[in-house]
């Protein structure tokens, strides 16, 4: 479907555990992004022990549980260094120094990488000598340790190649087409440069050792001998011009031959620049020419080059130019970074969007992935740029702080292994690998410290904010203890942050893409953004379970079940309905989803989440529709299987339900209306299912003690609503239930209200708004719309917030009238009636909440 989505995700074994790749496939992606600083430690989101493999060992995702007082003394020891190298940066700034060489030696120091000291009238060769030594710095830091160094060179064959028992070359149309294996000979080739130029803590005895050379130099020149010489099979490996019976190194997915190969090729040659032979280096550039041509011709079909993607070509392209000191070649190439850098201005563009996520594959909400790998190049390529005549201009400076700051509130943290780890809301096809396959599910991906530089570099708090917040420890999921609630209009996306807890609200709509399938990942992904719901309290949750879960119980959805096929095919959908998106006050908010099966047509539904103050989450589901027999379910969730499951105080296990009022488990209690139009279903206890089946997997299969619980809609002509209770003990969820603060005013397919403590909150379905009386403390108040919107109104402070979720209204006119009997609180004793014109924000911005005072 997507070619460029055969990329690699995660870690690759034989690289640094603080180092950060393109997920975009199988396993690990094996050099296809910037690397982490050495100097800079590890990549937080995972553990700092190394992991030394051997040839043909099996890479497992081992965990080490780190002490508070470790996590501690790493994190000031951290911040300590970065500060004094911080502060001497700013103070050395605008001082002279010497002209640097512009040719990068192999048996040179490596320079620190946050050195950004710009000679006074720098020469364009003085800013490529710069760029040079910092890059150095990043890839020597980002590799593996040497322990397996001297296996790689006793198994080295005398023509450079490794024995098929260790590396797979199988090439042409019979290779893997997700994460190429041939690839890893590549990555020894780097991680041997690297010991070669030297910086390993353990390989000090390899730095400029001739015998390493020799076996360095060898296994390059048998790569390079074998490397495809049609040009057709760079991008087109398999089709036309480049049959599969055409020799050579080559793969049927672009990505191996424009990325995954020339990254780790690139590198190696910039680190053992002082030995390259001729050839050599010759061959060398053919790779980078090869992958800068792309930006002219296009990537598969000839797609042109878009978001993640261009950064990655960038930064091949980059190491090319400075490996023969290029400097038009840079040129054009950082304006393109910097072209790219930008806040998209177009619906399903990819790249960063105007509410901080960040979107690949015309529309598909992406910050877990893609975006990362964005995130992770765009650091290295600024820090290496920094102070130079190549940095960053300021729309691309505060475009990328948009997108940082965005992402901090799609990480949460797993309390169990200190680990930090997107929500599965933002991994789309990722969501079926398993943690140990060290992919999107495995952690974060990130290096904070490089961020925190380059915040320091730029002087950004919000790349400093992000920094400290992310590093915090925390003992729940709640990662930097943001509390609050935030939409993300531009990929109907919300996340709502409170006390133990993090729960976010995937939805889709004609502005947006579902999710998608390539590569046999994720055929079962359908209904993964049919408004699904993930809570997050000790992280752990969900971890591992999506090979054995129910793919028609996708947590918080509501489903006609079994009545999709779920194939690869079928998976990745454009919405059909506008009337998708949320409003926030930044403390409290509500999403909403107006939904037609795409596939079939013969399924629909409303559905309104309110997150509302004192960590209490409302449900409303006012209209369902349905042309199968198939029973229709509300799932409240489904994940690991934690402890009792009470059922009106009696433990419950799988089962059927009628006339239940409440439901909890796992820290989250669920209550119910009373009206009898639904019933509750459970299903608890082991599931088996094989990673296998859903993706490129090759762990074993997995059994998994797994939980859910679902209401089957008896009467569809019903309106139903239930309440949650993230983060509750049952004592404390009986306490909050029993004496609730909030009151359903309206649920139907016109008007779905309710109030809170000091704030109504309503959702206008229909084309011409509607009105609604609401009860105050005083007074009751009618609230009334002139178009689709979704108001909350803070009935203390008598703010207005309102949201377009169709994108489409230029203003929308609210009223708010005052009943009978006394004014609330803050009402003007003389005003029975005040209305507001609210212009709404349109063009990047469309679909952003806006909020004004009632009376000024």
């Amino acid at each position: 479907m997507y070619s460029d989505d055969v990329a690699l995700e995660g870690f690759h074994p034989l690289r640094r555990q603080a180092s950060t790749f393109h997920s975009k496939s199988e396993s690990a992606d094996y050099g296809s992004s910037i690397s982490s600083f050495k100097f800079y430690g590890h990549a937080h989101g995972q553990s700092t022990s190394r992991l030394p493999l051997m040839p043909g060992s099996n890479f497992k995702n081992k965990r080490r549980r780190i002490t508070p007082f470790y996590i501690i003394v790493i994190v000031v020891s951290v911040c300590l260094v970065v500060a004094i190298i911080c502060a001497a940066v700013l103070a050395t700034r605008h001082k002279n120094s010497q002209t640097s060489s512009a040719s990068v030696n192999a048996d040179s120091k490596t320079s620190d990488p946050t050195n950004t000291t710009k000679p006074a009238n720098a020469t364009v060769q003085d800013d490529i000598g710069t760029m040079a030594s910092r890059r150095l710095s990043v890839i020597v830091g980002g590799l593996q340790n040497a322990s397996s160094i001297p296996a790689w060179m006793s198994t080295l064959g005398p023509d450079g190649k490794w024995p098929d028992s260790e590396i797979d070359y199988t090439t042409g149309c019979k290779a893997q087409g997700a994460n190429w294996p041939a690839s890893l000979h590549w990555i020894r080739i780097e991680n041997m440069a690297a010991a070669w130029h030297g910086g390993f803590d353990d390989g000090a005895q390899y730095t400029n050792s001739n015998d390493l050379a020799s076996k360095i130099s060898s296994a390059m020149d048998w790569w390079f001998a074998n490397d495809f010489t049609e040009p057709a099979c760079l991008v087109g490996g398999g089709g036309n011009g480049c049959g599969c019976d055409t020799p050579g190194l080559w793969n049927t997915n672009w990505f191996a031959s424009v990325i995954l190969v020339p990254k780790p090729v690139l590198s190696s040659c910039l680190l053992f620049n002082s030995s390259l032979t001729a050839t050599q280096r010759g061959n060398c550039s053919k790779f980078a020419d090869r992958t800068y041509g792309t930006f002219a011709t296009g990537i598969s079909g000839g797609t042109p080059v878009t978001g993640a993607n261009t950064l990655d070509i960038a930064t091949v392209s980059i190491d090319g130019g400075l490996l023969v000191s290029n400097a038009t070649m840079l040129s054009d190439v950082f304006n393109r970074v910097h072209s790219e850098i930008v806040v998209q201005d177009k619906q399903r563009a990819d790249g960063i969007c105007a509410d901080g996520s960040f979107a690949q594959h015309k529309g598909i909400l992406y910050n877990g992935n893609y975006g990362k790998d964005y995130t992770n190049d765009a650091v290295a390529l600024e820090i290496e740029a920094a102070d130079t005549r190549y940095q960053a201009n300021t729309a691309s400076r505060d475009a990328f702080q948009t997108l940082i700051d965005g992402d901090q509130w799609m990480i949460y943290r797993n309390t169990l292994t200190n680990v930090l780890h997107w929500d599965f809301n933002v991994l789309a096809r990722f969501l079926v690998l398993p943690v140990a396959d060290a992919q999107g599910t495995a952690q974060i991906n990130l290096n904070l410290t490089q961020i925190q530089v380059l915040g320091q570099l730029w002087q950004s708090d919000t790349l400093t904010q992000t920094y400290n917040s992310l590093v915090k420890n925390t003992t729940d999921a709640n990662a930097g203890q943001l509390m609050g609630n935030r939409m993300f209009y531009a990929n109907d996306y919300m996340v709502h942050r409170g006390s133990g807890y993090v729960t976010s609200v995937r939805m889709y709509s004609s502005r947006t893409r579902s999710t998608e399938c390539v590569n046999t990942q994720n055929p079962f992904g359908f209904h993964m953004a049919d408004g699904a719901v993930y809570t997050y309290l000790d992280g752990s949750e969900y971890e591992d379970i999506s090979a054995a879960w129910d793919w028609n119980l996708a947590p918080g959805t509501t489903v006609d079940y079994d009545a999709t096929p779920l194939e690869c095919s079928t998976c990745a959908q454009d919405g059909l309905e506008s009337f998708v998106g949320g409003v926030s006050t930044g403390s409290v908010g509500i999403a909403a989803m107006r939904y037609q099966n795409p596939l079939t047509k013969k399924f629909s539904f409303q559905k309104a989440w309110f997150f509302l103050p004192n960590d209490v989450q409302h449900v409303m589901i006012p209209v369902v529709t349905s042309e199968t027999s198939a029973p229709v379910f509300s799932v409240l969730d489904q994940r690991k299987h934690s402890g009792d499951i009470l059922v009106d105080n009696n433990n419950a296990d799988t089962g059927n339900f009628t006339d239940v009022t409440f439901l909890w488990h796992g820290g989250v209690g669920y209550t119910f209306n009373p009206e009898g139009s639904v019933s509750l279903s459970l299903q608890v206890g082991p599931r088996t299912g094989d990673w296998t089946a859903i993706g490129t997997s090759h762990q074993p299969p997995v059994t998994v003690d797994l939980f859910a619980a679902w209401l089957h809609h008896l009467d569809l002509s019903k309106a139903v609503s239930y309440s949650v209770y993230p983060a509750t003990t049952p004592d404390t969820f009986q306490s909050k239930s029993s004496a609730p603060t909030f009151q359903s005013v309206q649920n139907d397919g016109s008007i779905s209200a309710m109030t809170d403590t000091g704030f109504a909150m309503v959702v206008f379905w229909g084309e011409t708004g509607g009105s609604v009386s609401v009860p105050t403390s005083a007074a009751s108040i009618t609230i009334s719309s002139d178009g689709p919107s979704m108001v909350i109104v803070d009935l203390t402070a008598w703010n207005v917030t309102v949201s377009d979720p169709t994108q489409t209204s230029q203003s929308v006119s609210i009223t708010i009238a005052l009943g009978s009997g006394s004014p609330p609180s803050g009402w003007p004793s003389s005003t029975t009636s005040k209305t507001l014109s609210v212009s709404l924000p349109g063009g990047t911005s469309a679909g952003k909440s806006v909020s004004q005072a009632l009376f000024s």
